[in-house]
């Protein structure tokens, strides 16, 4: 741990642990990975759990648990209702280190200061040698094309223009960039607009010759009558009072994309990402123990007799697709207002710093991992959504490495 701060930790010790509800605090400090939870202090401290001296003793002891045990500790002290105490912490924390380097995750998304990309290059291909689960083929130059949508400025008095998203669009440009794919980006698109670009991309004669796609939409979005995720062009208006613009559903750029629409891209992997609302609920944190549920579901396959299976070889129509929303269904999904969308921030974050050795499955179960962390001043939170549509190999997109001629 930086010596700042064991210093602040010392410092803030007798006014702090008074302050401490250790039974709310300890579990976090486990979760969070504080403390391992075959610590030898753990027995012995469970003992006289709320004695005083056992408080300060946990306290204190985090000074030895790493680099990541100070900023780990303010993330379990806020998820513990512990607000005071993580910012007395941290207020003094910061004017004792003006000059240090913050941690990106929390620094990058709540200051002033966009993300830096800078990716780091693969060294050797990952996409042949595998035991079990097959990989996509991932060598072509340039490895993909990326289509990137990014809507900012609303006509509509009632949608709040997206100023902050434009750092979504550079980061992702230049990350895509980095990485070697081709990136063809548009913005403030009307309903209509959007669908005729998407279309526009789909028809490429260029797909052909890369191995993977990427269509990424960054927008205001909603959830209509029948909960089905609506994207909004920059023509939108309520329903209610003004219902001429072109409606946009998510499910319907898929459909450009499939085997027969889109022969060009037939057994590529297909990866589809949306920043924007799904709803207007907000996700707060839950303090728990352990919740469980259990259901179970028997379905019976219909027999259809006299059905043959033709001996000509086919491919499915939907098939190595990835859809990946910021947000669950029917909930918005967080943006800063100066340095742009939680989600964007951290997909690039995790992608520029761990696609060289990682799939891209596991990126996005890093990025949700990341995602859990944050936190608003009321507990609000996000959680991201990953459907698999027939995308059953591992991708490793093998950043900036390509093969010599």
């Amino acid at each position: 741990m930086d010596k700042r701060d064991r210093r602040q930790i010392d410092h803030c010790c007798e006014s702090v642990v008074p302050k401490i509800d250790i039974t709310k605090l300890l579990p976090k400090l486990l979760e969070n990975k504080v403390y391992n939870r075959d610590d030898v202090n753990i027995p012995r401290w469970r003992k006289k759990l709320e004695a005083r001296d056992t408080v300060k003793d946990v306290f204190l002891t985090i000074k030895t648990r790493g680099p990541n045990a100070f900023k780990n500790l303010i993330i379990s002290l806020r998820q513990s209702n512990h607000e005071e105490v993580a910012n007395i912490l941290e207020e003094k924390h910061n004017k004792s280190s003006n000059t240090r380097q913050e941690d990106p995750l929390t620094h990058h998304i709540f200051s002033d200061k966009p993300l830096t990309i800078q990716v780091r290059k693969a060294t050797r291909f990952l996409d042949c040698e595998y035991d079990v689960i097959e990989r996509y083929p991932m060598r072509s130059k340039p490895r993909g094309l990326v289509l990137i949508i990014t809507n900012i400025v609303y006509e509509s008095s009632d949608e709040k223009h997206r100023f902050s998203a434009k750092h979504d669009k550079d980061n992702l440009e230049k990350l895509f960039e980095e990485m070697g794919f081709i990136v063809v980006t548009h913005g403030n698109l009307t309903g209509q607009e959007m669908k005729d670009k998407i279309k526009d991309f789909s028809k490429r004669d260029d797909l052909r010759k890369v191995d993977s796609c990427f269509v990424i939409v960054t927008s205001h979005g909603t959830e209509d009558e029948d909960s089905n995720t609506e994207i909004q062009g920059t023509d939108y208006h309520s329903a209610s009072r003004q219902p001429n613009y072109e409606k946009v559903l998510c499910t319907e750029i898929f459909e450009y994309f499939t085997t027969e629409a889109c022969p060009q891209l037939a057994e590529k992997p297909k990866i589809f990402i949306f920043q924007l609302c799904r709803g207007k609920k907000r996700q707060k944190g839950v303090a728990h123990n352990r919740i469980t549920t259990d259901t179970c579901v028997s379905v019976k396959p219909t027999d259809e007799p006299g059905l043959e299976i033709p001996h000509y070889q086919t491919t499915r129509n939907y098939s190595d697709m990835l859809v990946v929303q910021s947000t669950l269904p029917g909930y918005v999904s967080y943006r800063d207002s100066i340095t742009g969308s939680w989600f964007i921030q951290i997909l690039c974050k995790i992608f520029m710093n761990h696609a060289h050795t990682n799939h891209v499955l596991d990126l996005f179960s890093m990025i949700d991992m990341e995602l859990k962390l944050l936190r608003t001043m009321h507990n609000e939170c996000q959680t991201s959504s990953v459907q698999s549509w027939g995308f059953n190999k591992h991708c490793y997109l093998n950043p900036g490495l390509f093969m010599e001629l």
